[in-house]
């Protein structure tokens, strides 16, 4: 297994209009994950078969997957006013 690293960069000093801001764009790219989420649900599923038959990840399943749980936590972090580093609309794929 892979160790998963994160780095949060947050500073002491907040600024109040990235509050504002932080309430519209966490509301745009978490209803574009959430979109999205519902296709990475039908690709783990083709995944979990393909583990069950094959004994083995589909390579380009595997990186969509990790992609969009990237995504989902840099939103989360985003949203948990742990940084002010603002996610991406679409997860890097």
């Amino acid at each position: 297994m892979e160790t998963v690293k994160m780095t949060v960069v947050s500073d002491a000093k907040a600024s109040r209009l990235e509050l504002l801001v932080r309430l519209v764009w966490g509301t745009v790219v978490g209803f574009v994950l959430g979109l999205i989420g519902m296709f990475m649900g039908v690709l783990v599923t083709i995944q979990w078969f393909h583990i069950l038959f094959l004994g083995q990840r589909q390579a380009g399943i595997q990186r969509l997957v990790n992609a969009y749980g990237v995504a989902v936590t840099q939103l989360k972090f985003y949203l948990m006013l742990a940084t002010d580093e603002r996610p991406s609309i679409l997860p890097e794929f």
